[in-house]
């Protein structure tokens, strides 16, 4: 699996929920459990975007 946002290798990736690309847990800025069984991340490239970081910290 490549990261779409560093292009390195990487044997897990999830997926950034506001730009859509999925990024290795190095370039995932920040992430929290909404459900039990899913996850919402956000990016270091989303979170320099002030609207897509107010969505993200406004989700409970």
């Amino acid at each position: 699996m490549i990261c779409e946002r560093c292009s390195n290798q990487v044997h897990y990736a999830e997926k950034c929920e506001y730009c859509k690309k999925s990024v290795c847990l190095s370039c995932v800025k920040s992430a929290k459990r909404i459900k039990k069984t899913s996850r919402l991340s956000i990016c270091k490239g989303c979170w320099g975007n002030l609207r897509a970081r107010k969505q993200f910290k406004a989700v409970n």
